[in-house]
């Protein structure tokens, strides 16, 4: 199992932790410079941290990262998994926003990070955002994204409460 989908796990442990490969096409951009590739070893670094509860010290790699390639979005997003997972949730929402502008909203990171945002959102109580976000997820081919977006739709959830009606008053 990747570093990459264990991090998941921890971080999200209410996600499927499946043995298949995510069929989210990967088309975030491979690093191409030194500093890019350089920032993804030290992102890699921080992810191992990080599941050793080393946070103090993955954060620091993540910045370290993040100095290197300011614009590598795959590094805002890892970040702000981190900071959730340390209960910093508005600098997470600050990094997600930050990835989500850094992919352009494509790829897996787009993916993972407009997640983690409606994750945020739900937290907040604000299920219409978080809907959205889920929806944005699922649109790009975030299968968990998509099973949360349907529990989240409006419609959905009306036809449910209709069915329960009429399968009680048939009781």
């Amino acid at each position: 199992m990747s570093d990459d989908r264990v991090l998941q796990h921890i971080l999200n442990p209410s996600a499927p932790l499946s043995t298949e490969e995510s069929k989210i096409p990967d088309s975030d951009p491979v690093p191409q410079t030194d500093q890019e590739k350089n920032a993804d070893r030290l992102r890699l670094e921080a992810i191992k941290l990080a599941e050793q509860n080393s946070f103090p010290e993955a954060m620091k790699l993540f910045g370290d990262a993040i100095a290197l390639a300011p614009t590598m979005a795959s590094l805002y997003n890892d970040r702000a998994q981190l900071s959730r997972l340390a209960g910093e949730n508005e600098m997470a929402l600050d990094d997600i926003n930050k990835a989500i502008q850094f992919s352009n909203s494509k790829g897996k990171t787009a993916v993972q990070a407009y997640t983690q945002r409606a994750m945020l959102h739900m937290l907040n109580k604000d299920e219409e955002s978080a809907r959205l976000d889920f929806e944005r997820a699922s649109f790009l081919g975030g299968k968990f994204a998509a099973s949360q977006a349907a529990k989240l739709n409006p419609y959905a959830k009306l036809c449910n409460q209709m069915l329960s009606k009429a399968m009680d008053q048939l009781q």
